[in-house]
């Protein structure tokens, strides 16, 4: 089987486990929309969109195990894979010990930024967040060490919990209070799961392998960077519409929010896929750009699919997902998916630059954000416009991204010219 093949075949692995999570998240969210109604319900989107940047560091994190994991396992160095587990557990730990401090201190100002009463919830975000700092290491091992239906289990797991855990909790009387502790409850056990999974390393010796603190985070620093704006570009138009706009209708605009991150969901088990094989072939000083153009490829035709889909059936979505007191975002969410494809394919490439540790689209990708960020401020008087601003500024990012990427391709063509034409003139002379 050709490298080619094992992409598809674990693309296709990864599209399956996130395409039952996705189908799983939005069950939550159709369940929880339906009980809580559009006010309470936008304030758990917003809070799970708080929690999503405040854990942004776990998915650099993971980010970083994966390429770490995947460069041990291509030299079969599998007391480096034991010694990476458990040195990235106790720093992780400390980590989310951190985040959990700022949440808990910062907790009043956060609820009134977004207009929300209960302090309680912004606390729960900061507990969710301990479990989501140490997860990474547990995923970031079996994606880098490509057990993707383990890694994709382990997503499944996660997802199906929180649904469970949801339904109970708001039977209970929880409310929003408790569709948010649900998440802590299935990251919990996700997290236990997976470390019981990943206890056979145990068995190899630490052959004197360490991992520095200072080559570690040096990686994870661009990664987490990278990840924070790429948070910011999917959730500022959720955080400005909470805002600016009245609780009914930053909860109308929170559902066809979810709505718009599905075509963010689906597509990105090729980036996950994608990313340890990439840095595998670098570790290996293998080719890299064919993987990453059948990447992009791959993720265009799945999204526009999607996209086609809601244009034409906005309505259907609507009443399947959140039911009739949302129909109001029937003409947004018609044209939410168009606006999101630049963000989509913009996931490929940094994903595929991270794995080649090139870094200057972190430049182009925070331009955009402040561009973002002024048009949001200034130009939200309608949905419109503001899903106009995230079009307008996740084209620009993906344009000027793969310009940059061609750019150095032509520098890498020169300079093998350059340096063939060099030795037939030594050869001459």
């Amino acid at each position: 089987m050709g490298k080619s093949d094992h992409l598809i075949k674990d693309s296709l692995i990864l599209f399956i486990a996130t395409s039952i999570v996705n189908l799983s998240n939005f069950v939550y969210h159709m369940y929880a929309s339906r009980k809580l109604g559009p006010e309470n319900y936008g304030v758990l989107v917003t809070m799970l969109a708080m929690f999503i940047i405040v854990s942004m560091p776990a998915a650099s994190l993971q980010m970083t195990v994966a390429k770490k994991a995947s460069e041990f396992k291509a030299k079969e160095n599998w007391g480096g894979i034991k010694t990476l587990f458990i040195t990235t557990n106790i720093w992780f730990f400390v980590l989310g010990a951190a985040a959990f401090a700022i949440c808990y201190f910062a907790s009043n100002v956060i609820k009134d930024f977004f207009q929300i009463k209960d302090r309680i919830m912004v606390v729960i975000v900061g507990g969710i967040t301990i479990f989501s700092m140490i997860i990474p290491s547990v995923r970031g091992l079996l994606q880098g060490m490509q057990k993707f239906i383990s890694f994709g289990a382990n997503m499944v797991i996660d997802a199906v919990l929180r649904l469970l855990a949801l339904v109970v909790m708001i039977a209970l009387g929880w409310s929003a209070r408790g569709a948010i502790a649900a998440g802590l409850f299935s990251v919990g056990s996700a997290y236990i799961i997976g470390f019981i999974y990943l206890s056979f390393i145990f068995k190899y010796k630490n052959d004197g392998n360490t991992i520095s603190k200072m080559d570690f985070f040096n990686y994870t620093l661009p990664v987490f960077i990278t990840m924070a704006g790429f948070s910011l570009l999917s959730y500022m138009d959720v955080f400005a519409v909470k805002h600016f706009y009245q609780p009914y209708e930053a909860g109308l605009y929170s559902a066809t929010s979810i709505v718009g991150k599905a075509f963010l969901f689906f597509p990105s088990a090729i980036a996950m896929a994608l990313f340890p094989k990439v840095s595998a072939h670098f570790a290996l000083k293998s080719d890299t750009k064919k993987l990453f153009y059948e990447s992009l490829l791959l993720t265009a035709g799945i999204t526009l699919a999607g996209v086609a889909f809601c244009f034409f059936f906005p309505g259907f979505i609507i009443k399947l997902l959140f039911g009739n007191q949302y129909i109001n975002i029937e003409y947004i969410v018609r044209i939410f998916g168009i606006a999101i494809f630049p963000l989509v394919l913009f996931n490929v490439i940094l994903n595929y630059c991270l794995a080649i540790h090139k870094y200057s689209f972190i430049y182009i990708m925070y331009a955009g954000i402040i561009l973002y960020g002024l048009l949001l401020w200034f130009l939200h008087k309608s949905f419109y416009q503001v899903i106009l601003n995230l079009f307008i500024s996740t084209l620009l990012i993906v344009v000027f991204s793969i310009i940059d990427i061609n750019r150095d391709k032509k520098v890498q063509a020169a300079t093998i010219e350059e340096e063939l034409l060099e030795n037939k003139i030594v050869k001459y002379q």
